[in-house]
């Protein structure tokens, strides 16, 4: 630890098992709630470090949407910190991020600050830094457009995400959801850019919902029935077969930014300061970038021509109550959405 109270990290070693028993009070030491395409390998890194605690149900490393209700509505209601493990890692803009949950706990010194070395020029250029270091960002899921150049013209591919707003692709697109619920990663930057108007335009645009591996199945059967516009995370877009046809476009402001956090109850990094150090080591970077995912502890950057990313910023946040935005996403969404 520093003489700021922030600690240091580095390389290490760590503890991980993977279950799939949800998480209750008291019970945990961390759970992890990560995209779809980092899972599997997260837990196979941390599993090939200790795998003597294979087996132990303490730790639990799922899939994010696993527990978009059982655990972040206990989040939401709960008075205190119970429900959260020592330490919680979990993807996208959710509970933590809520007016509530930042003026109840994040703002006053639950969580330990941590200081991981930023060595990432994305993570450092984008300012990324949770303005208190309550929250640490290690990586990101980034959204990107994959386009058909069979069923959209060269010359009318989008080159920015305000594009996708043209009466060109009414219809033409296949966004991550379904027909009950579409992500809010992808909207927030709408709302913020180009206001509430654009978010029903993008819901007239859509076509269809669907989980990222769906998208992919749907494309590399031949993309029949499909779309000329998918928007999924990058490290799908880096399984589709036919790369001659099916394009990925970064986009003049960047990818999507739908980010993955770090938080570490007061007084539980000494407990834990071998698998938090190991997460932030160099060691864990490369299954990140492996899996398609920057890491902000390593140089290297997945694509060549990616230069910068598309976060709504720290000020969006703290200046929106973002539970309330979420509501009012869905509804101005679903206004302009024709379900298939």
């Amino acid at each position: 630890m520093d003489g700021k109270g922030k600690h240091k990290t580095g390389c290490g070693c760590g503890h991980s098992v993977q279950s799939t028993e949800k998480p209750t009070l008291n019970k945990k030491i961390m759970l992890a709630l990560l995209p779809c395409g980092l899972r599997n390998t997260f837990a196979q890194t941390l599993q090939k470090e200790f795998p003597e605690i294979i087996d132990n149900d303490k730790y639990i490393i799922d899939g994010n949407l696993n527990y978009e209700k059982s655990f972040y509505d206990q989040l939401e209601s709960h008075n205190g910190l119970d429900v959260i493990p020592d330490i919680f890692i979990s993807s996208d803009i959710n509970s933590v991020y809520h007016r509530r949950f930042i003026d109840k706990f994040l703002n006053d010194d639950f969580f330990e600050k941590l200081e991981p070395t930023i060595t990432n020029k994305l993570f450092q250029k984008e300012q990324f830094v949770h303005p208190t270091g309550h929250l640490c960002w290690f990586t990101a899921n980034l959204l990107v457009i994959v386009a058909d150049l069979e069923k959209v013209h060269e010359e009318l591919l989008p080159q920015s995400w305000g594009d996708l707003l043209q009466e060109y692709f009414i219809r033409a697109i296949t966004l991550r959801g379904d027909d009950d619920f579409f992500c809010n990663a992808i909207l927030f930057p709408y709302l913020k850019n180009y206001g509430k108007e654009a978010i029903t335009q993008l819901g007239k645009n859509t076509l269809k919902g669907l989980h990222p591996s769906q998208m992919v199945k749907v494309i590399n059967a031949g993309n029949g029935n499909g779309t000329a516009l998918y928007v999924m995370p990058y490290s799908f877009a880096l399984k589709i077969r036919n790369t001659d046809r099916f394009k990925i476009i970064l986009t003049n402001e960047g990818p999507i930014v739908s980010p993955v956090q770090l938080m570490v109850k007061k007084d539980a990094y000494e407990r834990n300061k071998e698998l938090i150090n190991f997460i932030l080591s160099e060691e864990m970077s490369e299954t990140l970038l492996r899996g398609g995912f920057p890491s902000v502890m390593s140089e290297k950057i997945n694509a060549a021509d990616l230069s910068k990313l598309n976060w709504i910023s720290w000020n969006f946040i703290l200046q929106n109550d973002i539970a309330v935005c979420k509501t009012e996403l869905q509804a101005l969404f679903y206004k302009g959405y024709t379900p298939s």
